[in-house]
């Protein structure tokens, strides 16, 4: 039986981590609950949340603070930036080149150690500039 378990898990965590990858556009936990949703009508919203959650943790995906609320995820585990568009509330990726050694930096200069970065630039995406 625990082998059963295990398998399905693994199942459900290849489902999760497939549908965020193809959905591309920073799926918030609920969106990513109603897509799989779609395709597989049994899986649970709580277990679906908590395999995105072991999936950020494990660095699979990535979970990025949104300023509007809930956190999204993305598919792009490279180290990027993000644009938060305050006309449409949605989260895009930036093509800025990363600034080098940041986090040194502010080891250095404060004191601290840092475990990650995360920059999101506020301002309006490319879509909504073109709507004005």
């Amino acid at each position: 039986m625990q082998n059963h378990a295990v398998q399905r898990n693994t199942l459900q965590k290849e489902i999760v981590k497939r549908t965020v990858k193809g959905m591309r556009n920073h799926p918030s936990a609920q969106e990513v609950y109603n897509e799989v949703l779609r395709h597989y009508p049994g899986i649970s919203k709580a277990t679906v949340y908590r395999i995105l959650n072991i999936l950020s943790e494990s660095g699979e995906i990535l979970r990025v603070k949104n300023p509007d609320g809930a956190d999204i995820y993305d598919f792009n585990t490279s180290r990027h930036y993000h644009l938060h568009c305050t006309k449409c509330g949605g989260m895009y990726d930036l093509s800025v080149p990363e600034i080098e050694g940041i986090e040194r930096q502010a080891e250095i200069l404060d004191e601290v150690t840092v475990t990650g970065v995360t920059v999101v630039f506020e301002g309006i995406c490319k879509n909504c500039k073109e709507k004005n």
